[in-house]
């Protein structure tokens, strides 16, 4: 397995790293038919246009790749057929007889060009296959070729095959094209070293075609042939050998005389032989080709070389058309932008790149999930999350970022962090603490009832003093690209975790987890459903029970197996029947927060979170704040396993308790801190801010609105509070309502309401980030 780590937060990926890169995804691979072929005929291209019954086209491909298709079409000895994939489930597509097929019912459709002419004389010796596809290729290049053969016609070997198979037409038509591209042909001729001496005297490079051509008329000084170059020494190159029956070789013949004209080519221009040359003939392929799900299809022509048109397309139509793509295949990210791994990372290198213009690739950049699932699907490791995040920040360092993408995941964070949110205590009565509970920022704006219920629950059931902080983690930072604000919120976490002695960390979240164990030094850390596992008289559920659910793992629980096991545990400890389902566990795909997806671009998270619903078709039942509160807002009926363990009574249906939206995660956040210090703590001072008096009467329809649009009901109540203080709004006099804005830092929010008895009714509400002149500093 491949894995690659890297930092490039100070430098640009460079054209060393790009190859590095592309050279792992193995998409571009040939297909195995196509390396098993010696002369690379694109077979998948050939059978995607015969099973739609296009043979003109199928026959252009033909006409690209091979020298005579007329002749090769009808005679290829087809080493494709034993490499095909099919063998593995049923039998080999019939690949020679769908040649044979379009061949004998077309002519040729592509005419390749011919090159200026650029000098060097060349004289081919023998009539065979590999005579007439080097003098071919030769010719086309733009050099002179002369075919020189004691025969009295072209074939060599070929001319012993049936006229049923091969007709006369067949072996005409390749002479003519010989013509066409000026090949000068002369036949019966008397073949001796000493004629060959004499010929070759005026030429520049020579070959030899061992297939019609006897091994005592060649040069007495020559070598023995280098298998890469065919070179025998001086000007001369010999290949095609003289394989006869049933050992008899036409694709390996025309391999040859390819391989010798791309020699000779490199001679005449004083080149290396054999240089750079791994890609000629018969090759191995890296690609990797799933057969899950591929239906057992077996040949019904028993490789008959005369198919019906019928026939030919439902044989053609048999052809899986091997790729890889199993990460695009999972993935909504690269499926929203038509990438697999080696483009996605060519375009963030060209958007790196770019000195003056436009970097189109931003939006792309900002969208993955960073959630690893692809990684962990590709056969070679790709590392795709890791190169967007560090773009993201090389990009955010260079100032070629806009902030607008993460702007308001980034001021949630800050939220959290702020006194208005944060809270660090030893447990009640004690001094010391040996444990500390984090249940992480999304779970106490999701659900801050469990968060109360499951720290008394640890309190009560602890050997030791049980430590609460409320805070945030800080990955939003590291996703976002800000590594300087990450080490920040690192750093305090780490001195607030010495201030209360070193206790263990127990936290409920996943993303917390994974963060503390990779970015912090000397603190131990645990999973919050490890330790439940570990504890007895765990509280029975007085929730009503699904018969059966599925376990929605979140992306960053991963690499954490324990945790997993915990999860699966606990179920089954409460009477949870779990349902199993593919891309689970390691292969986990996001819900569409991971990243911050769905601040970036908000509809594929919202794809990305109903593609993780539909994995099953049972209720789901999560143990990450956001999986469920996003996987609840397509429609999915789950809950968090915390509603089973601590489930609040006055919750009708644990299934569909809504997600709060952004509003609501501030002031369950806010309400959090300031319970747990009224109940637990006995403290009442808390100053609030003059704004937040202000009562809101808001709509569902608008609540949605402003979920979609990123504003705060926090927002809100600034603009009017703003608007009370200066008097300044516009006025529809239609319906009397009011329109204001007002700017507290970066974003300008616009509000449209009407006053009431009871509060401010919300109508409508917008964002943008020009700063208007009056706004101006």
């Amino acid at each position: 397995m491949w894995f690659f780590h890297f930092n490039r937060s100070r430098c640009p990926m460079d054209q060393k790293q790009l190859r590095e890169f592309e050279s792992h995804c193995i998409q571009e691979e040939h297909p195995y038919c196509t390396a098993a072929c010696p002369i690379h005929v694109d077979v998948r291209g050939f059978m995607a246009f015969m099973a739609k019954g296009k043979l003109k086209d199928a026959r252009k491909i033909l006409d690209r790749s091979m020298p005579f298709p007329e002749i090769l079409g009808r005679i290829c000895d087809h080493p494709c057929e034993q490499a095909c994939i099919r063998n593995q489930l049923d039998e080999s597509l019939n690949i020679h007889g769908l040649e044979f097929h379009c061949v004998s019912n077309t002519s040729q459709v592509l005419k390749l060009p011919k090159l200026p002419g650029k000098g060097g004389k060349v004289l081919v010796f023998g009539s065979g296959l590999t005579a007439m596809t080097a003098a071919l290729d030769l010719a086309r290049k733009g050099r002179q070729s002369t075919i020189i053969s004691s025969a009295s016609e072209l074939g060599g070997s070929i001319l012993e095959i049936d006229d049923t198979i091969l007709p006369l037409e067949s072996r005409e038509t390749a002479v003519q094209m010989l013509e066409r591209y000026d090949v000068t042909i002369t036949l019966n001729q008397k073949i001796t070293p000493e004629r060959i001496t004499e010929l070759t005297n005026d030429c520049d490079a020579v070959l030899f075609d061992l297939d019609t051509i006897s091994l005592d008329i060649l040069p007495a000084d020559r070598i023995e042939a280098d298998p890469i170059s065919l070179h025998i020494g001086g000007k001369n190159f010999a290949g095609g050998g003289s394989l006869t029956g049933e050992n008899f070789s036409p694709i390996k013949q025309v391999a040859d005389g390819r391989r010798a004209a791309l020699s000779i080519e490199r001679f005449l221009q004083n080149a290396s032989l054999t240089a750079q040359r791994t890609g000629e003939g018969a090759t191995t392929t890296r690609l990797y080709t799933s057969l899950e799900g591929v239906a057992v299809l077996p040949q019904k022509t028993q490789k008959e070389q005369h198919l019906s048109p019928e026939e030919a397309t439902e044989e053609a139509g048999r052809c899986i058309q091997c790729e890889c793509m199993e990460c695009v295949k999972q993935c909504q990210f690269l499926q929203a932008y038509k990438e697999y791994p080696k483009t996605l990372v060519r375009k963030i290198f060209n958007n790196e790149s770019i000195v003056q213009g436009t970097r189109q690739a931003n939006t792309m950049i900002n969208s993955c999930s960073l959630c690893n699932q692809c990684t962990v699907i590709c056969p070679n490791d790709f590392p795709v999350a890791e190169v967007c995040r560090t773009a993201r920040e090389q990009l955010v360092q260079a100032k070629h970022m806009p902030p607008s993408a993460h702007e308001f995941a980034l001021e949630d964070m800050a939220f959290s962090l702020s006194d208005t949110c944060s809270l660090l205590k030893h447990q009640p009565g004690t001094d010391s603490s040996q444990y500390l509970y984090f249940p992480g920022c999304q779970l106490s704006g999701s659900s801050p009832e469990t968060v109360i219920r499951s720290y008394q629950f640890l309190c009560d059931h602890l050997d030791g003093n049980v430590g609460i902080m409320l805070s945030c983690c800080g990955i939003p930072a590291h996703w976002a690209g800000q590594p300087t604000q990450f080490e920040q919120v690192l750093t305090a976490f780490t001195d607030a975790v010495n201030s209360m002695g070193m206790p263990t960390v127990i936290t409920a979240c996943s993303s917390c987890l994974s963060i503390f164990k990779e970015f912090t030094d000397d603190i131990s850390v645990t999973s919050l459903w490890e330790v439940l596992d570990s504890l007895e008289n765990l509280p029975a559920s007085t929730a009503e029970l699904p018969s059966t659910m599925a376990v929605f793992d979140p992306c960053t629980a991963r690499e954490q197996k324990l945790v997993r096991q915990s999860v699966r545990n606990l179920c089954s400890k409460i009477g949870i029947e779990i349902d199993e389902f593919p891309f689970n566990a390691e292969l986990a795909d996001c819900c569409g927060y991971g990243g911050l997806m769905q601040f970036a671009n908000q509809n594929l998270g919202e794809r990305t979170a109903k593609a993780k619903g539909e994995r099953s078709p049972h209720p789901g039942l999560a143990y990450c704040a956001m999986c469920r509160d996003n996987l609840v807002s397509t429609g999915k009926p789950i809950a968090h396993l915390l509603d089973f363990l601590f489930p609040d009574p006055d919750v009708n249906s644990l299934l569909e308790r809504p997600n709060p939206g952004f509003s609501g995660r501030h002031e369950n956040r806010a309400r959090l801190k300031q319970k747990i210090s009224e109940s637990l703590f006995q403290e009442t001072d808390f100053t609030t801010a003059p704004h937040s008096a202000i009562e809101l009467l808001i709509e569902p329809q608008v609540i949605e609105l402003m979920n979609r649009r990123h504003i705060l009901e926090e927002d809100v109540r600034k603009v009017i509070h703003h608007v009370n203080q200066n008097r300044s709004y516009f006025i529809n006099p239609e319906n009397n309502r009011r329109l204001a804005k007002y700017r507290p830092i970066r974003v300008t929010y616009w509000v449209e309401y009407s006053e009431e008895d009871s509060g401010y009714r919300i109508h409508n509400c917008y964002s943008h980030r020009m700063v208007l002149p009056e706004d101006q500093p």
